[in-house]
């Protein structure tokens, strides 16, 4: 089994993130997990079995305004995920993506005392304000590790496994509501979506 469960997020607008920051994001959140998943794969296949669980986050399904980038790191590995799911699934490899909420880990301490390293003068007061949410909540997050790991061992061992995991209340609620208002608009531009054949 492996999971992927390395990964972080840094400030900063869409416009304003300073380069290194964009690449360090994708480097530790991306391009690390494809290289693990490489190097354990022939393993899998060859035995004819195995789990990849991916750690996501609801922020790679709803975005998250000042961590733009971890959400598009985060949104690659839902669209990696799925693929490498139809890829390896012949060879008895199962993919499970997780896609917490806000846990009870040290990951938002690593905020308190980071710069807000922001290029952008207009967004500096959004990327503050980002920070200041995080590091508010640290330590007050509703999810307990312990139960989501619990969550997601019970999914790898439900008789149909899941492709995908959501964890927590809050979390759970936000991808509801994105999930709704998604198909809502898909069905109301039906006509303006068919028009494009030929």
């Amino acid at each position: 089994m492996l999971v992927n469960s390395a990964g972080r997020g840094w400030y900063g607008s869409i416009e304003g993130a300073p380069g290194e920051t964009i690449r360090r994001t994708f480097d530790l959140n991306l391009f690390a997990v494809v290289e693990v998943i490489r190097a354990v794969l022939p393993g899998m296949r060859a035995r004819g079995s195995g789990w990849i669980v991916n750690m996501s986050s609801v922020a790679g399904l709803v975005g998250a305004q000042g961590f733009g980038y971890y959400a598009a790191a985060k949104f690659a590995i839902e669209g990696l995920s799925a693929t490498l799911r139809q890829e390896v699934e012949p060879f008895g490899v199962r993919v499970l993506v997780v896609e917490p909420g806000a846990f009870r880990t040290s990951a938002f301490s690593y905020f308190r005392n980071e710069p807000v390293n922001e290029s952008v003068d207009a967004y500096v007061p959004m990327v503050e304000a980002v920070k200041a949410a995080f590091v508010d909540a640290d330590g007050k997050q509703e999810g307990d590790p312990v139960r989501g790991v619990q969550a997601v061992i019970s999914a790898m061992n439900a008789p149909v496994a899941p492709h995908r995991i959501v964890l927590g209340n809050s979390g759970y609620d936000a991808v509801v509501a994105m999930h709704e208002n998604a198909l809502a608009e898909l069905r109301a531009n039906e006509k303006l979506s068919r028009s494009a054949d030929f």
